[in-house]
């Protein structure tokens, strides 16, 4: 029998980062296929699913925050400042992107080229984002 890992809040971070990492790139997949393919359901399914990033995100950020003590002493300050800046940034601009897209599901319609670009732009920064965090966690 495997044994039981120790669990800490501070844990949280490195949980829900996953989530925000596979609910933005499918988010925008999604909305492109549906533009694409015509097909409204692929749309309805990018708006949840940006929706449930710009609720989970923000709970990463701040977990992070509270797990930011425990890094501290083992994480180039520089490195540090960068990706916590960043990933509250992420955060309120996805609850903005979300705001939009909400708009848009509620005019039943497909995203816009402009919506797409902007989402495509966060999902950049979310790539950058995880390359920092990936550098904090498994060496730098």
């Amino acid at each position: 029998m495997l044994p039981i890992p120790s669990f800490s809040l501070h844990h949280i971070h490195p949980i829900l980062v996953n989530f925000t990492a596979a609910l933005v790139p499918s988010s925008l997949g999604s909305d492109l296929m549906g533009r694409v393919s015509k097909r409204i359901s692929l749309s309805h399914a990018g708006w949840w699913m940006i929706a449930i990033a710009a609720i989970v995100t923000p709970l990463t950020a701040a977990a992070g925050l509270l797990w930011k003590k425990d890094v501290q002493a083992v994480t180039p300050p520089t490195l540090l400042h960068l990706h916590m800046w960043l990933g509250i940034g992420i955060s309120v601009f996805l609850i903005l992107l979300a705001i939009w897209r909400g708009a848009i599901h509620s005019r039943d319609q497909f995203a816009s080229t402009s919506y797409l670009t902007v989402a495509l732009l966060l999902m950049g920064a979310l790539v950058y984002q995880a390359s920092l965090g990936g550098l904090m966690a498994f060496g730098f």
